[in-house]
């Protein structure tokens, strides 16, 4: 007895893709993703001359061959951790309005400002190694954000020219702030004792070999200023930039 074919309509079953396991071994399957993650926090904690795909596979405990599976090269993982890292930044609101503006800003900064310092080596990444993650959409949305809330101050704003340079100067404030000053005192380098950082005068004033009369405002300055912690340091920074912007509303009105 010969068996009857299917009617022509008949669908044909599923097939079942098999899915990809989750883990290996008792240990988590990699990810592009997840190496991503795993490069940002190496550079957290070593910096980016250290991190390598040899460097990063012994974190894993893989062979460097496998991650190639995940990325291309070295540059490829260094993007993938500066997309994760961009990704990562949930920035505070902004209201432009006259009576809120300015806390506005500071919030925004100060919360920036957090966000590096809890992924340390990311400044370092931008300057040394050309990363950028300027054309990732969370970073394009913020930057978006800053340039219309510059715009809409005070009902008035400034012009999009003011209002561009304003944001990319608010950026740089930020990242400067953190590259020459935070990084030195959360991880002072080898050849830094970290004494030093609270002396006064400053070891590049102290045995200068010049004479009070050539140089009386840092002679002066070596005498009666004292060194003032990084957060002190930063709300000076955010006072000079807010009453800086805000003379510029006021001079576009």
């Amino acid at each position: 007895m010969t068996s009857k074919p299917p009617a022509p309509d008949t669908p044909a079953a599923p097939t079942r893709s098999r899915a990809r396991p989750t883990h290996r071994k008792g240990r988590a399957t990699l990810t592009r993703e997840s190496v991503g993650e795993a490069a940002l926090d190496h550079l957290g904690r070593h910096g980016p001359a250290e991190l390598t795909m040899r460097s990063l596979a012994a974190d894993l405990g893989v062979s460097p061959r496998a991650l190639y599976n995940y990325v291309e090269d070295r540059r490829d993982l260094l993007t993938v951790a500066a997309e994760i890292f961009e990704a990562r930044w949930q920035p505070p609101a902004l209201d432009p309005s006259p009576e809120r503006w300015r806390d506005s800003l500071r919030a925004y900064c100060r919360d920036l400002r957090a966000h590096y310092r809890r992924h340390p080596g990311m400044t370092t990444l931008a300057l040394n190694e050309n990363i950028t993650t300027a054309r990732h959409p969370a970073m394009l949305r913020n930057v978006d954000a800053v340039i219309g809330f510059f715009t809409e101050l005070e009902g008035t704003g400034l012009p999009l020219r003011d209002a561009y340079l304003a944001c990319m100067d608010s950026l740089r404030q930020v990242v400067g702030f953190v590259e020459f000053q935070d990084r030195l005192h959360d991880r002072p380098p080898p050849h830094l004792d970290p004494v030093d950082l609270r002396r006064t005068p400053p070891p590049w004033l102290r045995d200068d070999g010049q004479s009070p009369e050539d140089l009386p405002h840092l002679h002066r300055a070596a005498r009666e200023l004292r060194p003032e912690p990084p957060d002190a340091l930063f709300e000076f920074t955010l006072d000079l930039l807010v009453e800086g912007i805000a003379a510029r509303v006021e001079a576009a009105r």
